[in-house]
């Protein structure tokens, strides 16, 4: 399932990314839209993919001058503000950690 999102909605969203190419935001919004799950977050997909692709333009190189990285791994989702929206997304969407094979 494609994401709606294009590189000039996540601009009008986010107005920080307004100076960073089309380009560099489309292939962030691509790969976002590649690793995020359809069923896992239902109705709010869209503001998943742009979550993750705004993490990923502030922990990048292009987005550096953006980034307001807060921790020592710039991979980890903590170290941005949209990182901590985007686990905060999750716990809302799959709720908390599972446990399996055992029995309710």
């Amino acid at each position: 399932m494609a994401t709606a999102l294009t590189a000039a909605t996540l601009k009008a969203r986010r107005g920080e990314f307004a100076p960073t190419a089309d380009s560099v935001v489309a292939a962030a919004i691509a790969e976002a839209d590649r690793r995020t799950h359809a069923s896992r977050f239902g109705d709010r997909r869209d503001d998943a993919v742009a979550l993750l692709a705004c993490h990923l333009l502030a922990a990048s190189p292009q987005g550096a001058g953006l980034a307001r990285l807060e921790a020592t791994d710039p991979n980890a989702l903590a170290s941005t503000p949209y990182g901590r929206d985007l686990a905060l997304l999750r716990r809302e969407a799959c709720g908390g950690p599972h446990v399996v094979g055992v029995p309710r």
